[in-house]
């Protein structure tokens, strides 16, 4: 690591360069990767190629892309005509495309989410639409507490709205995009 203000050498735990008694990770005359001089408004390092400047584009932290927009009322409409059985396909995708949303792609998958669902007669869903909150809140870039209000609308009977939320959620991340 080298020090961005001056280019001296730094080990990866120094608070601030001894050289020249800036914090660490300040300034834009040198590179932290390679110490070569670069100019302040320089992307990449034109000696290693490392990037210096990020993109502050707000966006959901996981990957949108390949994620299905889905009408909510036609998602409502056609859980009530097949008397279910879509609202099963709803919420396996529903938590598919959350943790793909969130970067949480190691979480439960939707089929092993309605599985355990099923087995425990819907004590895991409980669980499910408090996971399903948090994720939420990292799919819109929020600080909020949509986990306590899905874990209340799952105990009171509302399982519904909990997709319709996130179904919402999801829609809003695609747009931006």
């Amino acid at each position: 690591m080298f020090c961005k203000h001056c280019g001296e050498p730094m080990n990866d735990i120094q608070a601030v360069c001894l050289k020249c008694g800036v914090e660490a990770g300040n300034g834009n005359s040198f590179c932290p990767n390679c110490g070569g001089a670069v100019s302040a408004e320089a992307a990449f390092c034109t000696s290693c190629g490392v990037a210096l400047k990020t993109c502050n584009v707000t966006k959901p932290s996981g990957d949108v892309a390949g994620i299905t927009r889905r009408d909510i009322v036609t998602a409502i409409i056609l859980s009530i005509v097949t008397c279910g059985i879509y609202s099963i396909y709803w919420f396996v995708c529903l938590t598919n495309d959350m943790n793909k949303a969130s970067g949480r792609n190691g979480d439960t998958n939707g089929g092993i989410a309605f599985l355990l669902t099923l087995v425990t007669c819907g004590i895991y869903g409980i669980y499910w639409a408090y996971k399903i909150g948090e994720k939420r809140d990292i799919v819109v870039s929020e600080n909020s507490s949509s986990n306590v209000l899905y874990l209340v609308l799952s105990l009171v009977g509302f399982g519904i709205v909990v997709y319709c939320l996130a179904q919402d959620a999801l829609n809003k991340a695609i747009e931006k995009q």
